[in-house]
């Protein structure tokens, strides 16, 4: 989720018709197809941000909609720094270093993909130091939440097609 703005402002936000039969959750990547939100793919080409609620399921396209968070390079977000088996232990080295976006098959959140150096999406900026399991989290952590920014070459706002 969104969890502040670089420039100080409010952290960006519009809201897009659903395509049919979208049932992502709340904090899914999602991206424009033919005018029309969906979930996005591992990995995505393009993204245009994180929704804000689940998807509503509507049976045909244009009849639910969604406020999503804008992947735009002012914001910083937070998540799971993850491999899909919640084993990863952050390092301070993961500071500054770039990695993919994954959706896990069985809850259906996404995380920042520890395991993926090759398909980079976002830059880890640090390690939210609140509490996590009544304990402060940081570096060392099994599942870390981390602040990201998503890679301005894939967000969606910035593009003509």
């Amino acid at each position: 989720m969104p969890a502040k703005s670089l420039t100080g402002y409010s952290i960006a936000q519009e809201d897009f018709l659903e395509a049919a039969t979208q049932t992502f959750k709340k904090g899914a990547l999602v991206t424009l197809l033919a005018g029309y939100l969906q979930e996005a793919v591992a990995d995505p080409t393009l993204v245009v941000g994180v929704a804000s609620a689940d998807g509503g399921n509507g049976a045909t396209a244009g009849v639910k909609h969604q406020s999503v968070y804008l992947a735009h390079p002012s914001t910083l977000f937070q998540g799971n720094l993850d491999n899909n088996l919640g084993t990863t232990n952050s390092a301070q080295t993961d500071v500054g270093k770039m990695y993919g976006v994954a959706k896990h098959a069985a809850s259906g959140k996404w995380y920042v993909d520890s395991t993926d150096v090759t398909n980079k999406r976002v830059v880890i900026w640090g390690f939210w130091k609140g509490a996590q399991d009544g304990l402060p989290a940081g570096p060392g952590d099994t599942l870390a939440q981390v602040y990201f920014q998503f890679d301005p070459t894939y967000f969606q706002g910035a593009k003509t097609s």
